[in-house]
């Protein structure tokens, strides 16, 4: 984890481009499961992978995918590999506050959790707001592929 004197609100926002509003729901988007509590960030990554995955269907709707290539589309940005990968391309490991048994190291099901409760926040924050949802999911890297 940082530095505590370290803003974590603005440290966030300058690397995805969105001001946090609730710094303690951000706070709670990177603490990994059993810092405070059993769960950590699982709540906030439960509502993020599926405002994720919709809006990525969404999109796919939009664009008038196929099924099969929706599927294809959302089962690899949305999978854990990618979002661990995209999460540290941000740097956003040394924000995150670990569990204090799994020492310094960061694992991709870490990263993976932390990007999704990430999301799961700005989605919850915006009120389910698709445009500021499109907003974090393109800063993330995490947009439909163009064509």
């Amino acid at each position: 984890m940082t530095s505590p004197y370290i803003d974590l609100t603005q440290e966030i926002g300058n690397i995805l481009g969105y001001q946090f509003r609730d710094s303690a729901r951000l706070e709670d988007a990177f603490k990994a499961a059993g810092v405070n509590d059993r769960d950590g960030n699982k709540r906030l990554a439960l509502v993020g992978i599926t405002a994720l995955q919709l809006f990525l269907q969404t999109e796919g709707q939009a664009r008038r995918a196929s099924r099969e290539q929706i599927n294809k589309v959302v089962s690899h940005l949305a999978s854990n590999i990618n979002l661990a990968e995209r999460g540290f391309e941000l740097g956003l490991d040394e924000f995150i506050e670990n569990n204090p048994c799994q020492g310094d190291t960061i694992s991709n099901k870490v990263m993976a959790a932390t990007m999704e409760a990430i999301i799961g926040a700005v989605f919850l924050e915006s009120h389910w707001d698709r445009d500021t949802l499109g907003l974090i999911v393109d800063s993330m890297g995490l947009s439909w592929p163009d064509e």
